[in-house]
């Protein structure tokens, strides 16, 4: 989290909030850029549907129609950038400092196009040359779930309903406070503040029993917050919170877990700077799946030769994960997982070496390993410890079995 990627709604199929990034121009020959591949998205995506729930992300890796709503699928080109966490005029592409407020900046998945600075209407996935014989820029558009880092220093989960986001933090000893964003990770406005519903729940282990206490959120006066007088002081503290967005919603369960007091960065006012372009990163494989799903943007993990030594990287990144979870890290477990996920697919061209009375189980272990790293990364979001814990056993299980098998190669 921390953040991984979102895979969701494109910038290429509905007008956006805020302002997108025109980069310079990019003087390379269009043959000489290694541009991300091509997804397909559906143009519904996100969409409120007249039975009032909302229409399931479909992504996929070629051209065809929605299974949900049949409408044809739209061509997307997406971007990892690194910008910083609040003024996202700035596109860098390495991390580092935002030459604003000196934060460390983010990394953010955006929508990749190329336009002409005197057409903005002009819009196209790969790049070109204008009217006017000038090479056309690069352009940066903010897109829906392509921003999951905080914003005042707390931890930062997605609502399960696939729109809301919120952040908890602990800035100091017995106060709680939620902030709440829309998809664009842009502030909910005050009228949708005063909607939302929520208390958090703390455990005292007074008298040898565990017992939980429940203080309502109540909203802020200035209406940018929620927050919770609390009965906790020490750190490190675990502090459920529940909260319902809407009156016709259900209570939402998110696990935050305080290691230090959240610290809310310095306000800086954003001058007008001309940001840098940066280059196309190198392609990036997508999996076509349904539902909140992320993409291993800049995921390079090193494949080593053998079987053994691979195995051994896979059970690396699964210990990792566990420790993330036990620190309560959940938005930090995809990017583990992911790397995982391509060392398992890595065995395959081992399996000769693999036993034939192991070798029929290999392939299915490794995609009960994969569905898993989906699954970790998707509740991870979410911030529930319940779901990504029983995801982490899944992915467990399949470690356990892909060790097994790897035993016994030649």
């Amino acid at each position: 989290m921390a953040s991984r990627l979102a895979l969701l709604l494109s910038a290429a199929l509905i007008v956006l909030p805020g302002a997108a990034i025109i980069a310079r121009q990019n003087p390379r020959p269009a043959a000489d850029i290694d541009l991300p591949p091509i997804s397909w998205a559906c143009p519904m995506n996100g969409v409120v549907m007249p039975d009032g729930t909302r229409h399931t992300d479909v992504f996929e890796t070629e051209k065809g129609n929605c299974p949900v709503c049949k409408m044809a699928l739209v061509a997307v080109r997406l971007e990892s950038i690194w910008t910083c966490p609040v003024h996202s005029v700035v596109a860098e592409k390495q991390r580092g400092k935002c030459p604003i407020d000196h934060r460390d900046l983010v990394q953010v998945t955006v929508g990749l196009s190329w336009t002409c600075a005197g057409h903005p209407e002009t819009e196209q996935l790969s790049p070109g040359t204008c009217p006017d014989g000038s090479a056309m820029a690069v352009k940066y558009t903010p897109r829906p779930h392509g921003n999951h880092n905080p914003q005042h220093g707390g931890l930062f989960f997605m609502a399960p309903d696939n729109w809301h986001h919120l952040e908890g933090t602990f800035p100091q000893p017995r106060l709680v406070r939620i902030y709440l964003y829309d998809d664009y990770t842009k502030p909910l406005p005050r009228d949708q503040m005063k909607i939302v519903q929520g208390r958090i729940i703390t455990t005292s282990g007074k008298g040898g029993a565990a017992r939980e206490t429940s203080f309502p959120l109540v909203q802020s006066r200035n209406g940018q917050y929620l927050e919770a007088k609390v009965d906790s002081r020490a750190l490190p503290a675990s502090i459920v919170a529940k909260v319902k967005l809407k009156a016709d919603a259900p209570e939402y369960h998110f696990d935050f877990s305080f290691t230090e007091f959240s610290k809310q960065p310095p306000a800086v006012a954003a001058p007008a700077i001309a940001p840098k372009a940066p280059p196309p990163a190198p392609p990036t494989s997508l999996t076509s799946l349904q539902g909140p799903i992320a993409t291993p943007a800049l995921i390079q993990v090193a494949i080593p030769e053998t079987v053994g030594e691979i195995v051994a990287a896979i059970s690396a990144r699964n210990r990792q994960i566990g420790e993330l979870i036990d620190l309560g890290r959940f938005t930090d477990v995809w990017f583990p997982a992911f790397e995982a996920k391509d060392l398992a697919l890595a065995i395959s061209p081992h399996a000769a070496q693999i036993p034939a009375d192991k070798r029929a189980l290999l392939e299915p272990t490794i995609n009960r390993l994969l569905r898993a790293a989906w699954l970790l990364d998707a509740f991870g979001d979410l911030g529930n410890r319940e779901q990504i814990t029983a995801a982490y056993a899944d992915f467990r299980a399949a470690v356990a079995g892909i060790e097994s098998i790897a035993r016994e190669t030649r």
